[in-house]
């Protein structure tokens, strides 16, 4: 968990696109195979993949307890480090970066980190809930648990969409990133096309049922010339109309045509 916290680090502090993906898809490269499919799902911003529709359940007020607690900070304290840095994550890190006697033997790793959340979503008790994530917190470090946290609530705030993921994926598996995306698609698991990408099995891929797909209604395009060369192909598809007669050069353009008249 501290190598993808560190990474995650490193992709906040550029603006460059390339540059985060550039990071990403070195990160994705270097590690096992198994905690790059875990990376996947928490670099989307996510606990769990998407088709599952798990949720932790646990609210902003409970968490703040739990953080309260396990880093013995007074309330007025957190709530300053909160205004000042506008996440939890990010307010909690503060806080434990100042605390000089604070020990931590050993990282949590990534798969601890998942267990963890597996035990929080099957959970039903508030206080349940808490000990586990308390549980967790103690054994991380500062920006461990600032992460922790961020994945949590949802909010990486690294400025890293879900298709910067997917195209990092692309290229550190030498893969087509319109086959990344949709396979991504089908399944509704980051994780799951990470492997299949890895494996270059990415054309087993077949639609998970029972979950909701995002329709591209865009063609992906490489460059100025490709989006140009696509909208003329689909201009070409309108040179005859419904009433068999040319389009004029304003229905051309907007690739579209009168109907004809059903007086």
């Amino acid at each position: 968990m501290q190598a993808l916290a560190q990474n995650c680090e490193r992709i906040a502090a550029t603006t460059r696109k390339s540059e985060k993906i550039a990071i990403l898809a070195d990160y994705f490269r270097a590690r096992q195979l198994s905690h790059a499919v875990i990376s996947a799902i928490f670099l989307s911003g996510q606990a769990f993949p998407a088709f599952e529709q798990r949720t932790l359940q646990v609210g902003g007020s409970l968490l703040w307890k739990v953080v309260a607690e396990f880093a013995d900070v007074r309330e007025g304290e957190l709530s300053a480090a909160y205004r000042r840095r506008g996440d939890l994550g990010s307010a909690t890190y503060d806080v434990l970066a100042s605390r000089t006697n604070r020990k931590i033997s050993a990282c949590v790793t990534l798969a601890e980190v998942q267990r963890s959340f597996d035990e929080v979503a099957a959970t039903r008790t508030a206080a349940a809930k808490a000990t586990v994530l308390s549980a967790l917190l103690n054994r991380s470090t500062a920006l461990e648990a600032k992460y922790i946290l961020k994945i949590i609530t949802g909010e990486l705030r690294i400025g890293l969409k879900g298709s910067l993921v997917e195209e990092a994926i692309a290229r550190a598996y030498d893969e087509p990133f319109a086959q990344v995306q949709r396979v991504n698609m089908l399944l509704g698991d980051i994780g799951a096309t990470l492997k299949l990408a890895a494996e270059h099995r990415l054309g087993d891929a077949r639609m998970r049922l029972f979950h909701p797909i995002g329709f591209m209604l865009a063609s992906p395009a490489a460059d100025s010339m490709e989006a140009s060369s696509i909208s003329n192909a689909r201009r070409s598809k309108t040179s005859t109309t419904a009433s068999g007669r040319k389009p004029t050069a304003a229905e051309a353009r907007c690739g579209c045509s009168r109907a004809p008249s059903t007086m």
